[in-house]
């Protein structure tokens, strides 16, 4: 094992202990809950589905030994990025950032406040940014050494990348700057390497259509017998891939808005912008004076015109027009996590370039200085982080279950909206804890014409962001209303 990799391990190792000592233990909501349920019951995500995921998901789940099985989907999401913390400071090594300054902005990222909120949970992008940073990991050695091995590296996990989530589409013409730098690259060689190995990282979308065909042909879906259409409810059979138009529907996302996002980077008036809102998100990761440090450093790189140089700053900002323009984004924090690896990097960069330059001739005490610095920066511009130990006690979503089954008595539908439905679903289908009672996950207003048919056979409970629902034709009578309402819904002609 060379240095560099030592160093590496050594970092990533402290970034994952840190990671584990913060995890919650136990399932959660939103869309966290739906990623601890989906991985363990191997159903289908809402879109693009991450197949990736689910499939490592639930390996990891199997495998681990210990801990409730949501905890370990949290625990590879938290090794997941403490890889990718390893290499964060491989490649600012091979930009030639000395150790020491590429260990301290290896730290600065993996404890900025984003950083340690995705990696001590279920979150799609933990996965995403570990694939996309080891295909710029393997692209650049590559373009170092020529390895055909390193080639179809790259092209592996670039196909993983996407198996995981769409936005892995942007970093490629990053990696095509990198690889086509070389003359072997533009080979018919290296193109088949590159097509086999993103062919075989894309494998994992297979699973969609066979395991919804599974999931319908044995009626593994408890809302089957609602007579919803296939794929009409969430979790197991999120629409219903089986069919090649709802695979496709699911693989482009359709139910989102999220050509909205692409549109951006067609909006020109909109760059200062995007320039502005990267700036904002490096300056709440790593503090103002780094993330002018940042910027210097992707200038330097565009500058010095070396492909790899150039990549990284295509890597970096791809992301941003797509995620400022996402008219349906949640949660943009998360899509910011490569962008700011990289910015992790041309820190360093900067930071050494203006070092030689202020002292060319060497004078430790002022370089030591210059380092603490730049550790002082980093540690005043995410003051809280240590408040993120707190959800190592966090039982709200257990404690929120069993709040609802208290309320809604067994064999009832409940209808719950998208951040309180997962946690339901977890508690029904991974714990086996929500006797027979089903879990749609949907609007109160989304299934409402078949209301009356349900109320024949069951009683209809709904849980909502609403503390004043109406319906109109049903009485809904509130159960609790704070922080959460919890309605019983009866047909307004019984009270007639």
């Amino acid at each position: 094992m060379n240095q560099t990799l030592r160093h590496a391990t050594i970092l990533g190792s402290v970034a994952f202990a840190v990671y584990l000592m913060a995890l919650p233990p136990s399932f959660a909501f939103w869309d966290t809950g739906e990623l601890q349920t989906v991985a363990i019951i191997l159903g289908i995500a809402h879109p693009p589905a991450c197949p990736a995921f689910i499939l490592l998901g639930w390996l990891v789940a199997h495998i681990v030994p210990f801990g409730e099985a949501a905890w370990r989907i949290n625990l590879m999401c938290a090794a997941a990025v403490a890889i990718a913390v390893g290499a964060l400071y491989a490649v600012a090594r091979r930009f030639d950032v000395p150790p020491v300054v590429a260990a301290i902005c290896t730290l600065g990222f993996a404890f900025a406040n984003v950083t340690l909120h995705d990696a001590t949970r279920a979150e799609i992008q933990d996965l995403s940014l570990l694939f996309r940073t080891l295909a710029l990991f393997f692209a650049i050695r590559y373009y170092d050494a020529g390895s055909p091995r390193a080639l179809f590296a790259a092209a592996l996990v670039t196909g993983l990348a996407a198996a995981t989530h769409g936005i892995a589409l942007l970093l490629v013409p990053a990696l095509a700057i990198v690889v086509l730098a070389r003359p072997e690259g533009r080979t018919f060689r290296s193109l088949a390497l590159v097509v086999a190995g993103v062919a075989l990282g894309l494998v994992p979308y297979a699973y969609l259509p066979l395991r919804s065909a599974y999931v319908t042909a044995h009626a593994l879906d408890p809302t089957s017998v609602l007579g919803l259409a296939a794929g009409a409810s969430a979790f197991w059979d999120y629409d219903h891939p089986a069919t090649f138009a709802n695979f496709v529907r699911v693989l482009t996302a359709a139910d989102f808005n999220v050509h909205s996002g692409f549109v951006g980077f067609f909006d020109i008036a909109r760059y200062p912008g995007f320039a502005n809102a990267f700036d904002s998100r490096a300056g709440a990761a790593y503090g103002p004076p780094c993330a002018a440090l940042a910027a210097v450093g992707f200038a330097l790189a565009l500058w010095s015109r070396a492909p790899v140089a150039v990549a990284l700053v295509v890597a970096a900002l791809a992301p941003v027009p797509y995620t400022e323009s996402y008219t349906e984004l949640q949660d943009p924090d998360r899509y910011y996590l490569f962008p700011l690896w990289c910015a992790a990097i041309a820190i360093g960069i900067a930071y050494d370039r203006i070092a030689v330059l202020l002292l060319a001739q060497p004078r430790s005490i002022a370089r030591v200085m210059m380092a603490v610095a730049l550790v002082v920066t980093f540690v005043v511009a995410a003051p809280k982080r240590l408040e993120i130990f707190a959800q190592r006690d966090d039982r709200g979503a257990s404690d929120y279950v069993a709040e609802v089954k208290a309320l809604v008595p067994d064999g009832a539908i409940v209808l719950a909206e998208w951040a309180y439905a997962t946690p339901l679903a977890y508690a029904a289908y991974v714990n086996r804890e929500f006797g027979t009672r089903i879990v749609v996950a949907a609007s109160p207003e989304q299934y409402v014409t078949s209301y009356d048919r349900w109320l024949r056979a069951r009683r209809i409970f709904i849980v909502s962001f609403d503390d004043a629902l109406v319906l109109p034709g049903y009485r809904c009578t509130a159960l609790k209303r704070l922080p959460y309402a919890v309605y019983s819904v009866t047909s307004d002609r019984t009270h007639s």
